[in-house]
Order: structure tokens, then sequence, then C-alpha cells
């Protein structure tokens, strides 16, 4: 039952991302950089300061944190991920929009310096879109794989 909930969530992750970016406006751009990592190897959490830069309008501040299940081989230590927001229209003006919890598909590899991506796709109403434009700064080795969940308070 497990095994078919976290494919059913993949399948829904991955089909809806592209989805909703072919529909959207970018309204603006989320930086986050990690201030903890606790990986036990099919289960790991993240936790981040974040940045959302708005396309138009003041910067507000966030944290986050992201759970992983899946597989995870990753000793890292630091990183920052910038994501590019889309909404399916502008929503410019109003306070705190992107609060709420994502789901979708993340994949890092690294040696030293690496590479990494994760797509997903809720918060408010589930109508945004974090699409990742970079992962800069990833220090460690390793690689992972999982459904992930992005909470942004």
């Amino acid at each position: 039952m497990k095994r078919a909930l976290c494919v059913a969530a993949l399948a829904s992750a991955l089909t809806a991302g592209p989805a909703l970016a072919q529909s959207g406006v970018e309204i603006g751009t989320l930086t986050c950089s990690v201030k903890d990592i606790s990986n036990m190897v099919v289960y790991t959490k993240e936790r981040f300061d974040c940045k959302f830069q708005p396309a138009s309008g003041d910067t507000e501040y966030y944290t986050g944190s992201i759970t992983q299940i899946g597989l995870n081989l990753s000793i890292k230590k630091d990183f920052t991920i910038v994501w590019s927001v889309l909404a399916p229209t502008d929503i410019a003006g109003a306070p705190g929009p992107l609060s709420g919890t994502y789901v979708g598909v993340g994949a890092d590899v690294s040696l030293g310096a690496g590479v990494g991506a994760k797509v997903l796709v809720g918060g408010g109403d589930n109508s945004f879109t974090l699409q990742p434009v970079s992962v800069a700064g990833v220090v460690g080795g390793g690689a992972s794989l999982g459904v992930q969940k992005f909470k942004l308070e």
C-alpha cells in the first residue's frame, strides 16, 4: 500500500508540475539556503532559510523544510537552491502567498561540488510550481532520489 501511494505521488508530481508550468506566470524567485540536514538513508529532513523576490513588490522571508522518503546516500554540508515561482495568474500584492505544503520529486548527485533538482507543486490551494533554476554550493558527496514534501512558512 505504501509503495502504491509513493508511486501515485511520484506520478502526480511529475505530471502536475509541467502542466502548470506551461500555463503559469512567473511571479518571482525563491532562494533557499540550507541551515540543517538530518539524513537517515531512507528518510531525510533539510531545513532552510528562504527569500522570495517577487517580480514586483517587497521581498518576503520564509523558513522551509524538505522531508524526503527514498534513497539518500549523500553527505552534504552546504547548498543553496534557486526556484522560479510559477502561478496560474499574477498574484502581486498578496502577502505570504507561498506559505503551504509542496510535493514533488527530487534528485541530487555530487562529488565535491554537485547538482540537484527538486520540482515541487503546492502552496496555497496547490496553485504554485517551484521550478528549479539552479543549485549552488553543494559541498559533499553521494546521490539521492525520492518523493519530497516541502513545507514553507
